[in-house]
């Protein structure tokens, strides 16, 4: 019988009974071993580790015991409660400390505003297709609208994304100007 077949079905009768396969795999083979103790045997041989039933015993025990250590003791009864009272009953108990009495409360949660536009895509079509030194400054100023508002300077980012707004219509006035001037003395020449 290979190890495959004998891990992939129970433990039979026979398994257990068989003097020559339970000498060749356990170290102590006495007729009191339980099944258990065979399984155990046989997972510790197929992982390659040294495995001794009664260690794996006494360890049980030892935890078991311990956890048998660790119960709680009973609870007293009401007269020993009574006679063991602290405070005594005619005094009154001190008031409990309130644990935020002293800790500033938040300030109300202020809306911002929304983000005023920042025409950023504009400002790059008006500096390709029309003017190029006026579009390069409204791409400055639409990219300090976002930097501006996301330090709350509010006020900061409207009058960039108004200054971008000027400089993409100026550029626009400036690319229909050239053209208009160009084109004409192009076709005189």
């Amino acid at each position: 019988m290979d190890d495959k077949d004998k891990f992939d079905k129970p433990l039979s009768p026979e398994d257990i009974t068989n003097p020559e396969e339970t000498a060749a795999e356990t170290p102590s083979s006495t007729p009191e071993t339980s099944r258990e103790e065979k399984i155990e045997t046989e997972w510790a041989k197929a992982l390659h580790l040294d495995y001794d039933p009664e260690e794996a015993r006494r360890r049980a025990e030892e935890i078991n015991s311990r956890a048998s250590a660790q119960t709680p003791p009973p609870m007293p009864n009401q007269e020993q409660q009574t006679a063991n009272e602290w405070p005594p009953r005619n005094e009154p108990p001190a008031p409990a400390p309130q644990p935020f009495e002293n800790v500033p409360q938040p300030a109300p949660y202020h809306q911002p505003e929304p983000m005023p536009q920042t025409y950023l895509v504009w400002s790059v079509l008006a500096t390709v297709f029309c003017c190029l030194i006026p579009g390069i400054v409204a791409i400055i100023y639409s990219t300090m609208v976002s930097s501006k508002y996301y330090a709350k300077d509010y006020e900061g980012s409207k009058k960039a994304s108004e200054m971008a707004q000027y400089w993409i219509i100026a550029s626009v006035v400036l690319g229909v100007i050239t053209a208009a001037v160009y084109l004409p003395l192009s076709l005189l020449a």
